[in-house]
Parts: structure tokens; C-alpha cells; sequence
């Protein structure tokens, strides 16, 4: 029962670094697009403050949670694969040390923050803004998540298929080799 808890866990934190990864390429895309900011060297407050109003609109960091306590589940599994006595008190540090290392995830968001300011002028920050608090760009932000959310499941989807696929052809590549697997 601990060990399915667990597996659920780490599923849902692999899908928070799968969305969290389809926000920042949406976020790049976007990016790319834009003309550069102008060179400066230190953005201002009130730049910083519009970039962080976009991040918090498009929830670039939400997904900073799992990414952070997926990093401790994923680190902590592999003590556990080897020794699985370690369970009860593996969970412990695990709880101790997402407690410990979750307000980190402050560390990550005022780089993305610094990003976003580095690569759009306050005027380009000011319109995107405006964007995303106008009915469409509220339905935008509403749809992205719902078509994120299906990516995931198609992914999961997809790699399940091809996991089954690549099984087959090295059994088949390491039979010619004289090696039954």
C-alpha cells in the first residue's frame, strides 16, 4: 500500500515536470517570437514586478512543487531499489527534506522571473499582460492547461506503446547476437 502511495507520487511528480516542461517550451516559443530587449544591464523594479505578475499569470512556477519534491522522491528511490528495508525511514527524510528544500522553489521562479525581463521590455511585458486579462487570453490560459493536460495523458500513451515496441526489437536485435533475453 506504501509502495503504491509512493509510485502514485512519483507518477504525479513526472507528470508536474512533463507540464512544467510544455510550459516552459510554450513559454520559450513565445520568446522566440519577440524581438530581444534592449541590453540592460540590471531590470528594474518595476520590470522585475511586471515579469513576475506574467509568471504568476501563466503559472511558469507552479509546477516548481513537484519539481523540487520529485527531485527528493527520485533521489530517495534509489537508495530504496537497492536496500528496500530503508522504506519507513527513507518516507521520513523524504517529508523532512521536501519540508527543508520546498521554499527553494522561490530560487527557480526569480530565475524564470529575471528571464522574462531579460528577454521583454517593460512596454512588450505591459501588452502581454493586458493579453492574458482579456477574455481570450484568460480562455488561452484555460485551454493551454486542458491541452497540456491531454499531451501528458497522449505521452503516457505514447511511450507505453513504444516501450512495447523497443522491448521487442531488442529481444530481437540480441537473439541475432546469440543472446536470448
Amino acid at each position: 500500500d506504501m509502495e503504491l502511495s509512493r509510485r502514485r507520487k512519483l507518477h504525479m511528480n513526472i507528470v508536474g515536470l512533463v507540464r512544467y516542461a510544455f510550459v516552459v517550451l510554450a513559454a520559450s516559443m513565445c520568446l522566440s517570437f519577440s524581438s530581444p530587449a534592449r541590453s540592460q544591464p540590471q531590470p528594474t523594479a518595476n520590470h522585475l514586478a511586471l515579469a513576475k505578475e506574467l509568471v504568476d499569470i501563466v503559472g511558469a512556477a507552479r509546477e516548481f512543487d513537484s519539481l523540487v519534491t520529485g527531485v527528493i522522491v527520485t533521489t530517495a528511490s534509489t537508495y530504496l531499489q537497492s536496500n528496500p528495508t530503508l522504506a519507513k525511514d527513507l518516507n521520513e527524510v523524504v517529508e523532512l527534506l521536501v519540508a527543508e528544500f520546498l521554499p527553494r522553489r522561490g530560487e527557480l521562479q526569480n530565475e524564470v522571473i529575471r528571464l522574462y525581463a531579460a528577454r521583454l521590455t517593460e512596454p512588450e511585458l505591459k501588452d502581454i499582460l493586458t493579453f492574458y486579462k482579456s477574455p481570450l487570453g484568460k480562455k488561452m490560459l484555460v485551454e493551454s492547461s486542458y491541452v497540456i493536460g491531454e499531451a501528458v495523458k497522449k505521452a503516457d500513451t505514447f511511450a507505453a506503446k513504444l516501450r512495447e515496441e523497443v522491448v521487442v526489437r531488442i529481444r530481437a536485435e540480441m537473439k541475432k547476437r546469440g543472446r536470448d533475453l
